[in-house]
């Protein structure tokens, strides 16, 4: 892992422990990928946040660090080219839109 990913993974695990989450009780990489969130948080500046749930526990990760939320995430809608859940819609450039994980272009507000 690069540097920007382990400060973050680091970041995460410590948030979740004060949480009152074991280390053994998930594995990172089956709820997200580190890395390429760590790119997309490293990359957007202050515009980007992103919301995820890790065994239970609401997150907002930034380029400034990780907090939890009171928020819960909705249940994820499915994707409308392939039908699997999105967690995600990542946008590289303007009017194109990826969801994540299956990478299927959807529209950007697919989420909202």
């Amino acid at each position: 892992m690069t540097p920007p990913t382990t400060d973050l993974v680091v970041d995460i695990v410590r948030t979740l422990e004060k949480q009152g989450v074991p280390r053994d009780a998930y594995q990172l990489a089956s709820e997200f990928d580190p890395e390429a969130l760590a790119r997309l948080v490293d990359s957007g500046g202050e515009k980007v946040e992103v919301h995820l749930e890790v065994h239970g526990v609401s997150l907002v990760v930034t380029n400034l660090g990780v907090r939890v939320t009171d928020e819960k995430l909705s249940s994820h809608p499915e994707c409308p080219e392939c039908g699997l859940p999105v967690t995600a819609v990542v946008q590289l450039i303007p009017d194109f839109h990826n969801a994540y994980p299956c990478g299927c272009r959807v529209r950007g507000d697919l989420l909202e």
